[in-house]
């Protein structure tokens, strides 16, 4: 390639990247993309050099051609320039005339910049590889062979174009109904009243078979199910408040078909008994499914979580779970602006598919001078800032009446520096742990994210004891594991009253990482070996028991953590301990296609992949080819 089609492409190469990676970095921008033009006009001056100096017919022929796909390729630069913000803003163009102008020439700059470019670098190679002679013919092929490829590879654009305005899916997706998992049976069998199942569907709908497929698992003593056509029954139906088919009613106490009367019927009314004021009133939840399969998929495929939370709110009440707030917390606020380690989105939705109420505590709530009464379970997730001695005597009392409490800390290098003593020493210390020093690092059993030396703080481990509070991953143990980015981990202190049990540890690989540079120094004082993670405690008196769980890792229950199966069922299950219900630990089934996610850089990258990597990946194979059965032909 010569020194002219290297400095073209090394200039379009600075355009792209001033204009397109640099966006909005104005100085490296204007310095990147002057550079490019200043880098394509050298080209061009270095191939008018070349077409003066030759001497051969052909090879003169080949620099006009290069010099014409050249400024082709300068051209459409130009058209470039047609969709850039200050020259569509100076046109002062309607909504509708905008777009036309943008999709114009955004469809037909890069049509002619592959037109000139391709065509031009094939000549280039022509005129490199015969620097002496070439025949005019050949010049003529080469340049014909370059505009087809050009035009193939320009096909993609038109392409797309179609595929948006013709935008037409076909679902190849994997459909079953969940079934119930060992949570949901608990539940059932835990219910005190038990609770009835209308499922207002056409009879011969496949929707009401799949329901009917699930409710029928949970049939029992304290499950009735019927399948009705919502015409068929109109006085349950009002009765209910359901007006049309596609809607689920799980009901607890008896439906009163007496209180609803036909219309205008007089003699009804007055012969109606009064209420009895003692008699529970019954109470409904409904669920929405609709008729047609294909629509009703997706909730189909979540329907055990959906009927879980509806149970557990009929057979358990509302809870209330206070998360402390003011201090550099993970939180749900601030939504996908957040990084994905510090959000606990996922957290909160499965909180409430537990059928808890989450609130927020902090000074302005009253933390600082108590916990409120109707708090079932208090969490403090990775504070990042000193918490008042006051919050921490609050907490300690919370615990002292017999709450529970989740604290889920971070390794002290990764918080703010204190002034003083942390209060939170202090509760955890009363709770009969304490924070060990560094950030565990492993060179095995981890989880690949940025494909560094920090990838090394990513472990993942799958050492449970077995307690209520990890019941399920204890059982499971060998298809779940606990994935603990940057953990601390946990010592039992020395004078403490509560029974205390370590119910995760890390791999026996690890290493407590003292300065934080992901290798292994044992001349530094670091030694490999299991360390505590997760710690169950009990204590209290027989009057106000208490219970606790403390995590050397709050990130075990962010959305990056919950985003590992193995972390939502350690999540359901400490929570259920916490709060006495773990007889209703167990899973939740799902079909739910899982959501992959990529960052914008993620997206950023697959675009380019798929738009510039996969056409030039076949034009490199197909010159490979091309030259190997040349060589073969020569031979």
């Amino acid at each position: 390639m010569s020194v002219s089609a290297l400095s073209y492409l090394a200039g379009m190469a600075g355009l792209f990247i001033g204009q397109r990676l640099l966006d909005g970095h104005d100085g490296p921008q204007w310095f990147v993309s002057v550079a490019g033009l200043v880098a394509v006009l050298f080209g061009a001056v270095v191939r008018l050099r070349g077409l003066r100096g030759a001497t051969d017919e052909g090879q003169r022929f080949g620099h006009r051609v290069a010099m014409t796909c050249l400024v082709v390729g300068l051209a459409s630069l130009v058209m470039y320039v047609a969709t850039t913000e200050t020259v569509v803003r100076g046109l002062t163009l309607d909504a509708q005339a905008e777009d036309r102008w943008l999709g114009v020439w955004r469809s037909l700059w890069p049509i002619v910049w592959l037109l000139g470019t391709v065509p031009m670098l094939v000549v280039d190679y022509a005129i490199v590889s015969s620097p002496v002679m070439m025949p005019t013919r050949r010049i003529r092929d080469m340049a014909g062979h370059g505009v087809v490829a050009a035009l193939g590879i320009a096909l993609v654009f038109p392409v797309n174009f179609i595929a948006t305005k013709k935008n037409e899916r076909w679902d190849l997706a994997y459909f079953k109904t969940a079934e119930p998992g060992t949570a949901t049976l608990a539940i059932v069998s835990s219910l005190e009243q038990p609770v009835h199942v209308r499922i207002f569907m056409p009879p011969s709908s496949d929707v009401a078979q799949e329901l009917r497929a699930y409710f029928e698992k949970l049939e029992g003593p304290n499950v009735t199910v019927e399948l009705i056509d919502q015409a068929a029954e109109p006085r349950l139906a009002k009765a209910l408040a359901v007006r049309d088919n596609g809607v689920v009613t799980i009901t607890q106490g008896e439906v009163d078909l007496d209180a609803v009367l036909p219309e205008d019927d007089a003699k009804a009314a007055e012969a109606k008994p009064e209420e009895d004021p003692a008699k529970p009133k019954p109470v409904t939840r409904t669920l929405k499914v609709a008729t047609d399969l294909e629509k009703a998929k997706r909730t189909l495929k979540k329907l055990d979580g959906e009927v879980q939370t509806i149970l557990r709110e009929l057979g358990h009440g509302e809870r209330v779970a206070y998360f402390t707030t003011g201090h550099g917390e993970l939180t749900w606020e601030g939504g996908s602006q957040g990084a994905v380690d510090r959000q606990i989105t996922a957290l909160k939705s499965r909180l409430k598919q537990l059928g808890f109420k989450v609130k927020t505590l902090g000074i302005a709530d009253g933390l600082a001078q108590k916990v409120p009464d109707d708090a079932d379970l208090v969490a403090v997730l990775g504070p990042m800032k000193q918490l008042q001695q006051a919050e921490v005597d609050a907490l300690k009392a919370h615990v002292d009446s017999g709450g529970s409490i989740l604290v889920a800390m971070e390794p002290a290098i990764g918080r703010e520096q204190l002034v003083g003593t942390d209060p939170m020493d202090e509760l955890l210390a009363y709770l009969g742990v304490e924070m060990g020093d560094g950030v565990l690092a492993s060179e095995q059993g981890i989880v690949p994210l940025s494909h560094n030396k920090l990838d090394r703080l990513n472990l993942v481990t799958d050492a449970f004891t077995q307690h209520p509070s990890t019941i399920t991953l204890g059982e499971r143990a060998e298809k779940n594991v606990l994935f603990t980015p940057a953990a601390g981990y946990l010592e039992e202190v020395d004078e403490h009253t509560s029974k205390v049990t370590f119910t995760v540890r890390s791999l026996a690989v690890v290493w407590a990482d003292l300065d934080l540079d992901g290798e292994y120094e044992a001349d530094a004082g670091e030694s490999k070996s299991a360390r505590n993670l997760v710690a169950a405690i009990e204590g209290g008196t027989d009057a106000a028991p208490w219970r606790a769980i403390v995590t050397a890792d709050a990130s075990i229950f962010s959305d990056l953590g919950i985003g590992n199966l193995g972390n939502q069922r350690f999540a359901d299950d400490g929570i259920n301990w916490l709060i006495g219900a773990e007889a209703l630990s167990g899973t939740t089934e799902t079909e739910e296609d899982v959501k992959i996610e990529h960052t914008k850089e993620g997206q950023t990258t697959w675009f380019y992949m798929t738009v510039l990597g996969i056409p030039f990946g076949v034009l490199l194979l197909g010159g490979i080819r091309m030259r190997l059965r040349r060589r073969g032909g020569v031979r």
